[in-house]
């Protein structure tokens, strides 16, 4: 593997204005509740500023609409599943995948008018997770694949889940995963106990636009742009250890980490998940409060409104990864209202 030293890091550009604006975002599938939480009844989630009700339909398939009926505004998940769709609580209204409502009680023999819609959503199911794609289902869009790192529907792996709640905005929780150098301070009781203060070589690459990788220690760390990183073995060998982090925007002021410990050896002794779901949590919440203390909250506007170090490379690859994504039109955004 070709793995960059620091040395041979480009220096910063040091006054150069980026643009950078809190509330634009880009559109990628993203992870909003465990397939374990959605069983008969529907879910109010939030993603991206916007209340998304997602419910399982007659064939247990998962759909998502917008969280409120257009009758009167009543919340959906407070309805109940049928064969034909989600039924709101307050007037009977029900309404189809695709958004339409299908059925006003109150007048079964006329018409129903066009604009008796909620707008629907791109769902799916993967790896024990539901990944929405934010942006409203039209039936001749093109949607990119949902692309996972091979381990989480690897069968040999058993995976421990976990997930933790952070006030924070999304570039910063996403920084917290590529920093090395704060591992000996902040994970000293966990994970950063053998690990030295001092970072001599910071080796890491960027193989395309959208991956870094880092080499630190006896691992690999494989960020993904825009929402999922994980941790590997930097060799193959029959018993492996994995952990994996994906995160969602729920606005600019918060943003849900789910996460995986993945396995391949004790599979099956009871207990053994929960230990390790435990631990990753409290992992996070060495970090949790320090990211939340950040400012300002998102990434500054520019490169020279913080100071950078050669340790700090591939987190300077991420901020200019980011000021690219927020500068190309040509990229899917959401601007939260």
């Amino acid at each position: 593997m070709n793995i960059a030293s620091h040395q041979n890091f480009v220096g910063l550009p040091t006054d150069e204005r980026l643009p950078s604006d809190e509330t634009v975002f880009p559109v990628a599938w993203y992870a909003i509740a465990w397939s374990r939480e959605l069983k008969d009844k529907p879910l109010k989630r939030k993603i991206l500023g916007q209340d998304i009700v997602i419910y399982r339909d007659g064939k247990n398939h998962v759909r998502a609409l917008n969280a409120y009926c257009s009758h009167r505004g009543a919340d959906l998940s407070l309805g109940h599943c049928t064969e034909r769709g989600l039924t709101c609580v307050y007037h009977g209204w029900t309404f189809s995948a695709d958004g339409g409502c299908i059925s006003i009680p109150a007048h079964p023999d006329r018409p129903i008018p066009e604009f008796a819609r909620v707008t629907a959503y791109s769902v799916q199911e993967r790896a024990g997770l539901i990944w929405l794609y934010p942006t409203p289902f039209k039936s001749d869009q093109e949607i990119p694949e949902l692309i996972l790192f091979p381990e989480l529907e690897d069968p040999h792996f058993t995976l421990a889940a976990y997930d933790q709640h952070w006030q924070a905005h999304l570039t910063r929780v996403v920084e917290s995963v590529l920093d090395v150098a704060h591992l000996a301070f902040v994970h000293k009781q966990t994970i950063g106990k053998r690990v030295p203060k001092e970072i001599i070589h910071m080796q890491f690459e960027v193989p395309d636009r959208d991956t870094i990788i880092i080499k630190n220690g006896g691992g690999l760390l494989y960020y993904q742009f825009p929402q999922q990183w994980i941790l590997r073995p930097a060799t193959t060998s029959h018993s492996q250890f994995i952990n994996y982090v994906t995160f969602t925007p729920v606005d600019r002021q918060e943003t849900i980490i789910f996460g995986y410990a993945g396995r391949t050896f004790a599979r099956f002794i009871p207990g053994l998940s929960a230990i390790f779901s435990r631990y990753s949590l409290k992992v996070l919440s060495e970090d949790k409060n320090i990211v939340e203390s950040q400012h300002p909250r998102p990434i500054p506007e520019a490169l020279r409104m913080e100071a950078h170090v050669p340790a700090d490379a591939p987190q300077v690859r991420f901020r200019q990864r980011w000021f690219e994504f927020l500068s190309n039109d040509r990229e899917t955004k959401i601007m939260l209202k």
